[in-house]
């Protein structure tokens, strides 16, 4: 069962704004939470540094594993991810970067580093 691999918690937000400024682009984002935090599995493949002259970038792959109820949409953001206990197991925002994929037992997500 994918339920024993479910150890973390993720404070998932939305972006609840709508419309457009008198420009015509979009309003800034406001993201409020949807709900109680809900079961995870976060992790990292690896990273790779990408050095194109005197720039240099890191690149971490970040997926999410997720319940098959769970309320979760491409652009949301994991404001925290917790383990059961409430104690902070990754630091810093990520945002679910493609659209949610359903596998037979779960949710799968990419996710990517904010800030």
């Amino acid at each position: 069962m994918i339920s024993g691999r479910l150890t973390m918690r993720a404070q998932v937000e939305r972006n609840s704004a709508t419309g457009k400024d008198s420009w015509g682009n979009p309003i800034a984002p406001v993201f409020a939470p949807i709900g109680a935090p809900i079961p995870c599995f976060i992790w990292s493949n690896g990273t790779r540094e990408i050095v194109d002259g005197d720039k240099t970038a890191m690149i971490e792959d970040v997926r999410g594993l997720f319940a098959l109820g769970a309320d979760l949409a491409e652009t949301d953001e994991l404001a925290s991810v917790t383990n059961r206990k409430g104690a902070v197991l990754i630091v810093g925002r990520l945002r679910v970067d493609a659209p949610v994929q359903h596998k037979h037992t779960h949710l799968e997500a990419v996710l990517r580093r904010i800030g």
